[in-house]
């Protein structure tokens, strides 16, 4: 039915102005030909037996809606007779008791600028929830910057052909709209994938507002609705991951994949899912991609950025509302505050802050900033939550802690959504994914050093909303560590200058329509560092890396620096030029051959066996002093070659630690190349073996040996396997030095944890390998440079080798076949760096229940296990067989 159909239908019935200007202005571009079934001046009969007429009502099959317009007088008491105010309002609560939801309007709020998005964004809510089939033709019109994001898409998708690509947007712009928009015009099932069971509910009802005719699909844990037969499937990556239900679907089976939060798409969990897939188009979402793997969240998407606004632009333009931020004044000593693993102690902080005089000082600057309007506050954990819901509880003011471990957590947010609740306390759940646009007020509770956290909590409270001028942000700094980057994160701009006291000076430029206010006291905290940091030197690096490397008891990435260090890595790189450099200087560094022996095979690890460890002196052999160059100059020509090869060979016996280690002698330091003990240990359990194969390297036409050997590697396998399968001595040690090695260990869990079937091609493994997280970070922990495909090829093949002679794997030419499960504490560890203790006593209950006896391991052990091996880990249906502790 057109405008003018309706008109003829029922013009008779609309009279008024007021009226006329609804139906044209709001009913009509929100229904179209569907506004058909709103019946102006609908009869109903109230309880007195009393006639009545609504403005406009809808009777739909579950729900019935009445909209009210109130007329060009203004009804208020006091403008019209008190009979006639009273009769509205015994009419209006007949209506409701007939069973309508009812939303009332006046004709000045159909007129004001500032009253009618608001008239529009209420009628959408309404329709949505109560009557969202009368919404099919309904198109949400962009804000101006999902308008440009929009317009970047289908650029860069249209014209430049890519299938890939991230939108980077503030937290409050509507990035879950722009994706629902999008998706929309694009066609095809589309997949949104959460890393949060609680953002999903809300990503569902972002979607049906920009889509109102949306069929909804499910897949978490607890349910699984329409999953096959829905325009959008909302799935948790957890149960999707699962390999059953992956593979319910085809690869092509989205069209459209949208990764929400991409900055966790890093994990396994989503690479396994996204590389599964084979969309025609995915996109990333995030409002917080500065973190240490940025690069790492662009990686998945080939780089590809489609469009980014920085937080400073879209509070500036009117997109986020602006932020009057409060540093107060913090009394609690962090430096009596334990620091371990370069982040406080948690109990000593409970202890620090859950303080009468804190809370008191808490409550005041709230009901003096903040006004008792509606707050969120960050606390350091759970305790503390329930601690601060308990005291503003003491002080009338209704509050709530709100955590993981929450039973009617549910409930909260619900109450807290519908303002029943005026603060809420929380740990780390509402740093992202959950949207309260009404919240005026923010407590940050705790020492907050990570500018990603900061950023996302200081994102819950600009979206815009009626009402709503600004968000207070109050700060409770001390004294803790870092704290001098705060200002860094609020600013949309910082300089360094030379003050008049010939020391340098840092200063910040905020968002326009933002204020920043420090008490003096903190001040004072922020400009003292701010000093200290400007006269870093390079040995207040080495002191902080190795400081944190004592603290992590591995060497630190550039992740773990800019995670817990003292110093980020940029200032590591500003001051040494590059990482490698710094690890360089400090003696850190280690070529990339020693952790992957590039060139190798077991043959060649035999034959330094056999050398090193015989009574015959190596004058004269293959490895003679005059081949081993570990430092310096090479030399030319085939030289050159035979010693670079020689090189590899020897680094790999290095790293498993049966040759002394030349990285542990400094440059120019006396350094005699023999076996260890380990090594010789290893000779003397292998000698029966090592005097009956040859183990030569052929000497060339120019007199130089050649590293290829007279049998290829599997020859040397098959022998190693043959000889330690009857010796259990020499079973024992070969399995304990060849399995623990790194690299050894980290090829075991691309097999285990990421591949997780029978048959992995060679071609697969090349080009994956190195790609999967726990080999990169530990890479950028060595200070390893990115191995490309055609490295991939030389250094993976010595790591095959070694499992195919412990009969672990079946290494043919072109691919692995996976044959048994050999695990070490470190292949069923949780995540990286969980006490070695706990993984112990996982592995043991792991042996103990081996194959299916699941009901050894609690909840939480089965769930980690699955994680890392799959769901059909402990089953019948596991595809391995055979286990062997390492």
């Amino acid at each position: 039915m057109t405008l003018e159909e309706y008109y003829e239908q029922y013009g008779s019935r609309i009279t008024q102005k007021s009226e006329q200007l609804f139906v044209e202005e709001f009913l009509y571009p929100l229904l179209g030909d569907k506004i058909e079934c709103i019946i102006p001046q609908q009869l109903f009969i109230d309880r007195s037996g009393k006639s009545r007429r609504i403005d406009f009502a809808y009777h739909g099959k579950t729900s019935r809606l009445a909209l009210e317009v109130n007329g060009e007088t203004y009804h208020a008491e006091g403008v019209i007779p008190n009979e006639t105010f009273d009769d509205n309002l015994y009419r209006q609560n007949e209506i409701l008791n007939s069973g309508y939801q009812l939303v009332r309007f006046s004709y000045s709020q159909l007129q004001s600028p500032k009253w009618r998005p608001i008239v529009q964004a209420t009628l959408r809510d309404i329709f949505s929830m109560y009557a969202s089939e009368l919404l099919v033709d309904y198109d949400l019109k962009p804000t101006p910057l999902q308008k440009e994001a929009l317009d970047a898409l289908s650029f860069y998708r249209n014209s430049r052909g890519w299938t890939k690509g991230v939108i980077v947007l503030p937290t409050g712009t509507g990035k879950t709209i722009l994706s629902a928009l999008d998706a929309r015009r694009f066609g095809g099932s589309v997949l949104f994938l959460v890393h949060r069971l609680d953002i999903l509910k809300q990503s569902i009802e972002a979607y049906k507002f920009a889509w109102p005719n949306l069929r909804v699909g499910v897949l978490t844990g607890e349910v699984q609705e329409n999953e096959r037969d829905c325009d959008v499937l909302f799935a948790s990556k957890d149960t999707l991951r699962q390999y059953y239900q992956l593979r319910r679907f085809s690869r092509d089976w989205f069209q459209y994949i949208v990764v929400d939060e991409v900055h966790h798409g890093q994990s396994p969990t989503y690479r396994e899912i996204l590389e599964y897939f084979e969309p025609r188009f995915m996109i990333g979402m995030t409002a917080t991609p500065d973190r240490s793997d940025r690069r790492d969240i662009f990686e998945l998407f080939d780089y590809r950025k489609i469009y980014e606004v920085p937080l400073h632009r879209a509070i500036e333009e009117g997109h986020l509302v602006p932020f009057s931020y409060y540093g107060l004044t913090d009394d609690v000593d962090y430096s009596k505050i334990r620091y371990q693993n370069l982040r406080y102690h948690i109990g000593d902080l409970e202890k620090q802050l859950i303080i009468p005089e804190r809370n008191k000082a808490i409550i005041k600057e709230y009901l003096k900033k903040g006004g008792g309007d509606k707050a969120i506050g960050f606390c350091v954990s759970i305790k503390h939550t329930e601690r601060m819901a308990e005291v503003f509880q003491e002080h009338g003011i209704t509050a709530a802690a709100i955590h993981s471990k929450n039973s009617d957590r549910d409930r909260l947010l619900s109450d807290f959504r519908d303002n029943k609740i005026q603060v809420v306390f929380t740990v780390d759940l509402f740093n992202e994914g959950i949207d309260f646009p009404n919240v005026q007020v923010l407590l940050f509770l705790r020492p907050t050093e990570s500018k990603t956290i900061f950023m996302q909590q200081l994102g819950r409270g600009l979206r815009l909303c009626y009402g709503k001028e600004r968000v207070r942000v109050l700060d409770f700094i001390g004294n803790y560590k870092r704290a001098n980057q705060i200002r860094k994160f609020l600013s949309k701009k910082y300089s360094v200058r030379d003050s008049k006291e010939r020391r340098k000076k840092i200063e910040y430029e905020y968002s326009r329509g933002c204020e920043v206010h420090f008490d003096i006291e903190v001040e004072e905290i922020l400009n003292r560092q701010d000093a200290e940091e400007f006269g870093i030197t390079k040995e207040n690096l080495r002191e902080a890396y190795f400081t944190l490397a004592e603290a992590l008891g591995r060497k630190p990435s550039r992740g773990d620096l800019n995670d817990k260090g003292e110093y980020k890595s940029s200032v590591y790189v500003r001051i040494f030029g590059t990482w490698v450099k710094f690890l360089r200087e400090i003696g850190e560094y280690t070529e990339a051959s020693y952790h992957y022996p590039q060139g190798t095979h077991i043959g060649h690890i035999l034959s330094i066996l056999s050398v090193f460890g015989g009574t015959r002196h190596r004058d004269g052999t293959h490895f003679a002093d005059e081949y081993i160059r570990l430092r310096g100059d090479l030399g030319s020509g085939r030289m050159a070659t035979y010693r670079r090869q020689v090189k590899y060979k020897v680094q790999a016996a290095m790293e498993l630690g049966i040759l002394v280690d030349d990285r542990n002698y400094p440059q120019g330091a006396e350094y005699l190349l023999h076996l260890t003990p380990l090594g010789s240990d290893l000779y003397n359990s292998l000698e029966p073996l090592l005097k009956r194969i040859d183990l030569e390297f052929p000497i060339e036409s120019d007199g130089i040996p050649s590293t290829r050997m007279r049998e290829n590697a599997k020859y040397y396998n098959n022998t190693v396997r043959q000889f330690i399968g009857g010796n259990d001595q020499a079973n024992s040690l070969f399995f304990r030095i060849f399995l623990n090695m790194h690299g050894v260990q980290q090829m075991l869990k691309f097999l285990y944890h990421v591949c997780r079937c029978k048959k992995v091609s060679r071609s697969e493994i090349y080009s994956q390998f190195f790609q999967a997280p726990f080999v990169q970070q530990y890479c950028d922990q060595e200070g390893i440079d990115e191995a490309t495909p055609e490295a991939a090829k030389r250094r993976c093949p010595f790591l095959l080798n070694i499992l195919d002679a412990c009969g672990i794997v079946q290494a043919d030419m072109n691919e692995i076949v996976v044959q048994k499960l050999a695990l070490s504490p470190s292949l069923v560890q949780s995540y990286d760096g969980e006490e070695t203790e706990i993984s112990e006593n996982r592995l043991k209950i792991v042996e103990t229940a081996w194959p299916t006896s699941v009901s050894q391991l609690g909840d939480e052990d089965i769930s980690i296990v699955r994680e890392l091996f799959g769901p059909e880990f402990l089953t019948d249906s596991y595809y391995l067989q055979d286990l062997i502790i390492i």
